[in-house]
């Protein structure tokens, strides 16, 4: 790849990057706008959108077409971009230590006004560049205390977020912080290599540099919208166990309608309907599996439960495999003796395996039971042993 080329490439990737942090941005408002916390975050990133989106061409010219040729909007970026840093320092120090560090602002402050007093007093002049062969306007000096402000405060944002990640036992946290760091990471970058190309004009240090700015706001983008991807990952397992539940809760409630929370004429994957949220479904629909399946249990004598484990235990399953087998075997065997009119039983009806101590638990359990329902090995095993209970 040629150094126009890399140019050409960093130009798009620093486009989409900016729209992906506007709209990471848009998305964030209505939960950022309800806590405070956030809400800093929330405000740095739309600080660091406002100042990277003025480093495209297209955004400098409707800016020009507003105000005509002028200064003030290099100036704008900057002074968004050190009022930034201050906001992502407090906002990670607030994670860490619990309290907002205001003096953060006051030093923005102090910094905001010594670049603007460097730009108004420097030599007239449109725009703040560092050109190929002459020198930075509007100055060496302004250069060189944006340069120190925005690299130091990357360098405590990367570092902090790195250290404070590797103690979170919250793995959404973690991944949120991490691409936080990363773009510290880039931002960095960007100002070590714009420091570099105001001592050494290497031609290709401003190809890279809208690369640097694509990668940092992917970054801080996706840094924010680590909640919408926890939120869908899970609104995804959600519904994934649900599907795997489905054929099985089908075929209890069937056999016991009364065990149904919500009565409902509807089919199917009724448990996608809008109203119905998702974790609430996938609670309720164990229940109701674990319902039916303590009203089945009266439907099988002890011998039935002794000879179904007997065949299955020596099948060639892994241990782990073995009760949720017994128990879709026997469940089979209940359903069809229910159909057939067997009468209740009385005694000890303990429940042989009914998954683990807690809700994941069960539901691991009764994804296996649902699987091992779909066995055509263990509908043999059911069928074999389907005598009238009547005879046991």
């Amino acid at each position: 790849m040629t150094i126009s080329e890399l140019r050409s490439f960093g130009i798009g990737l620093e486009t989409a990057g900016i729209a992906y942090l506007w709209l990471a941005v848009v998305l964030r408002a209505p939960t950022a706008m309800r806590s405070s916390e956030q809400r800093v975050l929330w405000l740095a990133v739309l600080g660091a959108a406002a100042a990277v989106t003025l480093h495209l061409q297209w955004a400098n010219d409707l800016m020009y077409q507003a105000t005509g040729p002028t200064h003030l909007t290099a100036l704008a970026r900057n002074l968004f971009g050190v009022l930034t840093s201050a906001a992502v320092l407090d906002f990670v120090f607030l994670a860490i230590r619990g309290r907002h560090t205001y003096l953060l602002y006051g030093v923005a402050g102090l910094v905001m006004t010594a670049l603007a007093w460097l730009d108004l007093a420097a030599e007239p002049h449109v725009s703040h560049t560092i050109p190929s062969v002459s020198d930075p306007t509007p100055s060496g000096t302004y250069w060189v205390v944006l340069i120190t402000v925005n690299l130091s405060t990357n360098l405590v944002c990367a570092t902090a977020c790195w250290w404070y990640s590797r103690a979170s036992l919250d793995l959404a946290l973690r991944v949120g912080l991490r691409l936080f760091g990363l773009g510290a990471v880039f931002a960095g970058a960007y100002w070590l290599l714009s420091a570099t190309y105001i001592g050494m004009r290497y031609s290709w240090i401003p190809s890279i540099t809208p690369l640097l700015l694509g990668c940092y706001a992917i970054s801080r983008a996706s840094a924010i919208c680590v909640p919408f991807g926890t939120a869908a990952a899970l609104a995804l397992r959600r519904v994934r166990i649900l599907w795997q539940l489905w054929p099985l809760w089908r075929d209890l409630v069937d056999a016991v309608p009364d065990v149904r929370l919500v009565q409902t004429q509807q089919r199917g994957l009724d448990f996608l309907r809008r109203s119905n949220p998702l974790g609430l479904c996938l609670y309720r629909t164990v229940i109701e599996i674990r319902d039916a399946v303590l009203n089945l249990r009266a439907y099988i004598p002890q011998a039935v439960l002794d000879d179904v484990r007997a065949q299955l235990e020596h099948d060639g399953s892994s241990p782990t495999e073995v009760d949720p087998r017994v128990t879709a075997c026997w469940l089979r065997i209940a359903r069809h003796a229910k159909a057939s009119g067997a009468p209740l039983l009385r005694g000890d009806l303990t429940i042989p395996v009914l998954g683990g101590a807690d809700l994941p638990g069960e539901i691991e359990f009764l994804r296996k039971v649902a699987k091992a329902d779909t066995s055509p090995q263990l509908r043999e095993v059911a069928a074999s042993l389907n005598r009238p209970i009547a005879t046991r």
